[in-house]
């Protein structure tokens, strides 16, 4: 059995705070060489034909995906870079939704266009609150958000509402 390296543990505890860190990390793969561990996740070959390294938050990233939350929003909640969550993303096939942009009518929206449902035209927010003299409810709102028995409309459509199941 090979001695325990604690220089190359203390190095990745200084750097990182913990020992939770990517196997594909240089210290990790050190730390790895040196105990003769496996690493727990090893490489992978996507459907494009990219290596790909799973990553133990691959499965936060993709259930915070189908919850709504934008790519920005997942690399800023879990401190990493959005083309890092881009890669998982594609490596995956998951696609993120759209968030909505506010309500009308009890109706959540994802863009402007959705108001034309109703035969309002508006090319800006404060634009569609004088049209619906203030009833348009700007906030921005996540799959999450939405309850089942809500209604939503999707992107590029202005003639049907959807109810969420």
């Amino acid at each position: 059995m090979a001695d325990i390296p604690y220089d190359i543990i203390h190095k990745i505890e200084a750097k990182y705070g913990t020992l939770a860190i990517p196997d594909d990390n240089p210290l990790m793969i050190k730390l790895h060489k040196a105990t003769g561990a496996e690493p727990r996740l090893k490489m992978k070959t996507s459907a494009t034909g990219q290596q790909f390294t799973p990553h133990y938050y691959d499965d936060e990233v993709i259930r915070l995906t189908k919850m709504g939350y934008s790519v920005g929003e997942i690399a800023e909640k879990l401190c990493h870079a959005r083309s890092t969550i881009n890669r998982i993303l594609l490596y995956y096939r998951v696609k993120p939704r759209a968030s909505f942009k506010g309500k009308y009518d009890d109706v959540y929206i994802v863009d402007l266009s959705n108001l034309k449902y109703w035969g309002i035209v508006a090319r800006n927010i404060e634009e569609a609150k004088r049209r619906t003299h203030g009833e348009f409810n700007a906030k921005k709102y996540h799959w999450c958000d939405i309850k089942p028995g809500e209604k939503f409309m999707i992107a590029g459509n202005d003639t049907e509402v959807f109810v969420k199941k």
